[in-house]
Formats: structure tokens, sequence, C-alpha cells
């Protein structure tokens, strides 16, 4: 049995997509497709059925991967006992965290936890990559979530408020057309994936502006963002990523919202590993001393009266 077969099958089955599984496993996309291949003759069965739309797991591949995550958990349970026990203040932390969480504040405090901790190394996962934190691929989950899971431990950090934002530009267009963002003929971006935060964002828009003009839907909310720094329309966004851009202006006759709460969360295993534990005491630092920026100005104050 060669393991790395079942690893290339394991993120094909969590993906749907060869080149999603490619970058998750950070090779080429002809490689995923050759190792499939290879895998599906060397079992005399088709695994999964290819269409444009991606791949879909047959009932044969979907045998394969429960007995596959089967010993997946038994592994990932003997690796994380003995991990746990590990007291040392040095290796690797992996951590899986929303890319505009990383970049509006993690990023900006880890010079200072190199310093405090200089044998400590952090691999920073994209959430949308989804590794399994109980099959050990992961060590730290920070996800926007109201339903952490509950085989896991950790802590709430902070609510996130979301709020709808426009460019300079636009904002100044459709005042002196007269057009109120959440009237009849503006334009609205949609965000569209699967993540909590991507529901409430759609929710506050259908409950604020149900008739907009849709030209743009992104699958990602970097991208998100940057639609709307560009003028293409509204869009409702957390507030630590819009309020101090210099480019958007707070749509002011609709007012901001709490979205999910941003958790930390680890393995119980997991728990006890000093270079975990460090970890997870300096981000909850962070979110201590900067809440603030998640919640936005308006709701920040309103939280203090």
């Amino acid at each position: 049995m060669d393991w790395d077969d079942y690893k290339y099958f394991s993120a094909l089955a969590a993906t749907r997509s060869v080149r999603a599984a490619a970058e998750q496993l950070d090779v080429n996309p002809s490689t995923v497709s050759r190792r499939l291949e290879h895998f599906e003759q060397r079992l005399g069965v088709q695994l999964f059925i290819r269409s444009q739309r991606g791949l879909t797991i047959t009932p044969e591949g979907a045998e394969v991967i429960a007995r596959v995550n089967d010993i997946a958990s038994d592994l990932g349970n003997i690796e994380g006992k003995l991990i746990g026990q590990d007291q040392r203040l040095s290796g690797l932390v992996r951590v899986v965290i929303p890319e505009v969480i990383a970049l509006s504040l993690l990023v900006k405090e880890l010079a200072r936890f190199q310093t405090l901790y200089p044998d400590i190394e952090i691999s920073m996962v994209p959430g949308h990559q989804r590794p399994n934190i109980n099959i050990r691929e992961a060590d730290v989950l920070i996800a926007a979530t109201d339903h952490p899971a509950e085989n896991l431990v950790g802590r709430s950090l902070s609510p996130i408020a979301i709020a709808a934002y426009g460019s300079q530009e636009l904002v100044d267009r459709d005042t002196r057309l007269g057009v109120l963002p959440g009237g009849e003929d503006n334009v609205w971006v949609d965000y569209l994936t699967d993540s909590e935060m991507s529901r409430a964002s759609r929710r506050l828009r259908v409950a604020h502006a149900a008739n907009a003009r849709i030209h743009v839907r992104n699958h990602s909310l970097l991208l998100h963002l940057e639609a709307v720094r560009q003028g293409l329309g509204y869009a409702f966004l957390p507030c630590i990523l819009a309020e101090s851009d210099p480019s958007l202006l707070r749509v002011g006759n609709i007012p901001p919202a709490l979205g999910p709460s941003m958790w930390m969360l680890t393995h119980p295993d997991l728990r006890g590993t000093k270079r975990v534990k460090v970890f997870m005491e300096f981000v909850s630092d962070i979110f201590d001393r900067r809440a603030h920026e998640l919640l936005g100005s308006e709701l920040n104050s309103s939280s203090q009266a």
C-alpha cells in the first residue's frame, strides 16, 4: 500500500477538483491526475466521475474514503497523544486562518512572536483549503463561525461587525443622481462561498437591497473587497477590512450588524503541547487588544455605552 495514493485521493474527495487538490498538496494538477489514474487502475474501480463541473465521487469511492478516514483518525489519535506530551518551545505549529484575518491582524504581529519564541515555526494555511484538524493536518483552527465543532476545544475571540461599503467614486455618483444604496437602481456585488461570513453578508444584502442589480459575484473575500474598491458595486464587508480603507465609504443609511464570531480551536490532545499553548495565548492577546477593529467604530461605541 502506498499511503501517498490515499493522501491524493483524500484531497480530491475533499475538494472535488484536481486543481484545488493540487493547490492543497502543493503539487502540479497533472501530478494529481496521474496519481488518481494509477490509484484507480490498481484498485480496479472508478473512484470519481469526471465532468466539466468537477469530480463526483462514485459509491466505490465513497466506501474507500470512509475507510481512509477511519485509518487516518486512528493514526491521528496516536500521534496526537504523543504530541500532546511535547513540552518543547520549538517545532512547527500549523494554523488554519482566514486570509483576511491573517493579513489584518496576525501577520502584523508575528515578528514579535518570532522574537519571543525563535525556535517555533508557524505555517499558515488559508481557511478555504480546509485541512482536517481531527487527523492532524493542522494544529490550530481560527475561523469565523457561530457553530464551533464540539469535538475541538478553544475560545471565542471576538464577534465580527459587517457593514455596507462602496467606493468613494460610486457613492459620490449615486449621491448626485439621488440613488440610495438600498434602492431600485443600485448595483451590488455578491460574495458566494459556503462560509458563515458569506451567508451573513448575503442575508444582509437581501434584507437591505433586495432589488439590487448584481453584475459581479466573487468566491473570495479578497476579490470581493477589490471589486468594491474598483467601484463595481456596493457590498457588505467585515469592518476590519473596510473601515480603515481610504478608498471606501460606509453606506450611511444601512446600519452595521454583527456577523459570526471568531473562534480559535485545537484538538483536545494538543492543548497541553507547549508550542501550541503559547501560540494560542499570543493570538488571544492580539484579539483582546484589537477586538475594537473587528467590531468597527459604531458597534464598538455602543458596546462601551
